[in-house]
């Protein structure tokens, strides 16, 4: 009922603030039908990746068809899927491993983002079994960690409030939360609304909905258009998957055919306009050593499994490698690196939590693509473990 009567009240002020150009917008039912008359969308960035009910939409809408939906969260890793036959956003919309998979997240969402974009989606019901992969950048882990730029340009006020509404995560973990999320520079009356409970609370809540998000729904009906797809059987069908060893030699030819101007397995584009340059200009400036990384990142993470311990949801992290022929020139040369790796180990072995180690392949090439996103024989292990993890193995 507060809601219902926020709601209204909304409407009425917003047809003093500015109502033509909120008229003008798509409204939140719009947008409901939009993406439940397009509920494919493999890739999951921006705008859509910031309204968790609208995912849940999508997700609810595709189960009536029998599509078992499960989800990878990550970063820009996942916006680099053109040419990459394994790459996951790619090889589960081609081949039917028994379940669709739905790639959550672009560049700037670390470990925080990650946390709350998982409390949000188990409060709108849209995690499927109970489980959550993710790709863990060492990136976000180097240096000053997650700035306030990128939390704020990730910073969702309905994630927000969906996170506080969730009763079964614990008030310790949404504390934790809200002050990280005071300490990226949120603002705080914005913050203390969206988690109050009262009408008050309601009110705002539903004016800050009606009136400020105008531009984001307007984002987010532009990418549904660009990018949702109808769920249509005869042009969704997908094939049988190829044997492990099939695809190992496919993304073999597609990485041979992708760099031919270097030895190191980094893609042609990417070696001549960046990698020499970088590589020249961390040779020459020998910065030392990092012995330390980043450990509000870490608290982060911590935030992110709290999360999921508090919610009984098993998740999967795969931790990304790293080009060590690149990054050995820079302050997280191959001791700096294990120092992270340690640590890692250390707080997923104490969690009890599953993960994939390709830290182990930081030498091997074509497992990096270029300086910071997983290639192809990264992929081919992370889907062996997705099938593992959300289907039956193969």
């Amino acid at each position: 009922m507060e809601k219902l009567i926020g709601v209204g009240l909304a409407l009425a002020l917003s047809a003093g603030l500015g109502g033509a150009w909120y008229v003008q917008a798509p409204t939140e039912h719009a947008l409901e039908s939009k993406a439940q008359e397009h509920p494919i969308l493999p890739r999951v960035q921006d705008a859509v990746a910031s309204s968790p009910s609208l995912i849940a939409d999508m997700i609810a809408t595709r189960a009536t068809y029998g599509d078992d939906v499960r989800i990878l969260l990550g970063t820009s890793e996942l916006e680099q899927t053109t040419q990459d036959t394994a790459h996951p956003v790619r090889f589960f919309s081609e081949n039917d491993c028994g379940f669709s998979l739905m790639c959550v997240g672009n560049a700037g969402c670390q470990s925080l983002w990650q946390a709350m974009e998982v409390a949000a989606l188990d409060y709108e019901g849209a995690l499927p079994g109970r489980k959550i992969a993710l790709m863990l950048g060492t990136q976000w882990f180097m240096g000053d960690g997650l700035s306030e730029s990128a939390f704020a340009e990730k910073f969702s006020e309905e994630t927000f409030a969906s996170v506080m509404q969730n009763d079964r995560l614990s008030d310790e973990t949404k504390e934790k939360i809200y002050q990280r999320c005071l300490a990226m520079g949120a603002d705080q009356a914005t913050l203390d609304a969206l988690r109050g409970t009262s009408l008050t609370d309601s009110i705002n809540r539903a004016v800050t909905e009606a009136i400020s998000s105008t531009e984001h729904r307007e984002n987010i009906a532009t990418e549904l258009d660009a990018e949702a797809l109808p769920y249509n059987p005869e042009l969704l069908q997908k094939t049988t998957p190829p044997s492990w060893d099939e695809l190992d030699a496919a993304v073999l030819a597609d990485a041979e055919a992708m760099c031919t101007n270097n030895d190191l397995g980094i893609y042609d584009e990417y070696y001549t306009e960046y990698f020499v340059k970088w590589d020249e200009k961390n040779h020459a400036e020998n910065k030392p050593r990092a012995t330390e990384w980043n450990q509000d990142e870490f608290a982060d993470f911590d935030i992110f499994l709290s999360v999921c311990k508090d919610l009984g949801i098993e998740p999967l992290v795969v931790i990304q490698p790293a080009m060590g022929v690149y990054y050995d020139n820079t302050p997280w040369d191959k001791e700096s690196r294990q120092i992270f790796y340690d640590q890692i180990h250390d707080v997923l072995d104490t969690a009890d939590i599953e993960y994939v180690d390709l830290s182990v392949h930081d030498y091997d090439k074509y497992y990096m693509k270029d300086v910071m996103h997983p290639g192809w024989k990264s992929w081919v292990e992370v889907d062996k473990k997705l099938c593992e993890f959300y289907g039956d193995g193969r």
